[in-house]
C-alpha cells in the first residue's frame, strides 16, 4: 500500500456498542470473521455502493501498520480485510459524515 491509511464505515448510533475490550467487531463479526475496509481512492465509490441514502455515519480513519493482524489486499480492488478485529489504538480518527440531499456522498483524502 502506498499509504498506510485504510478506512472503515459504522452506523455513528451503534459504534459504543461494537467496541469492548479495546477491539471494534462490526455486528456481522462473529459471522464472516472479517473487517472491510477500503483504501483512500476507494472510499467515495465504497461510501456511495454500501451507504448511499445513509446518515450519521463515521469514518474510521485507520492506520494498518498498527492493526493486531495483517491487513489483506483483495486483488483487483480498493478492499482490505482484517482477520481480527480493529484494535482500537490504530484507529487515528473518526469522521462523522452525511449523504448529499441527493443521496450520494462526496468524499476526497489527501494522504499526503
Amino acid at each position: 500500500m502506498s499509504s498506510d491509511l485504510v478506512f472503515h464505515v459504522v452506523s455513528r448510533r451503534k459504534w459504543p456498542s461494537l467496541n469492548k475490550g479495546g477491539v471494534y467487531q462490526p455486528e456481522d463479526f462473529a459471522e464472516t470473521g472479517t473487517v472491510i475496509c477500503v483504501d483512500a481512492p476507494g472510499l467515495e465509490e465504497y461510501l456511495n455502493s454500501e451507504y448511499q441514502g445513509r446518515k450519521n455515519l463515521l469514518i474510521l480513519v485507520i492506520d494498518s501498520s498498527r492493526l493486531m493482524a495483517r491487513p489483506k489486499r483483495e486483488k483487483d480492488s480498493s478492499r482490505v480485510t482484517v482477520e481480527a478485529g480493529i484494535n482500537l489504538d490504530a484507529i487515528l480518527d473518526k469522521i462523522r459524515i452525511d449523504c448529499n440531499p441527493d443521496g450520494l456522498f462526496s468524499v476526497e483524502v489527501d494522504t499526503k
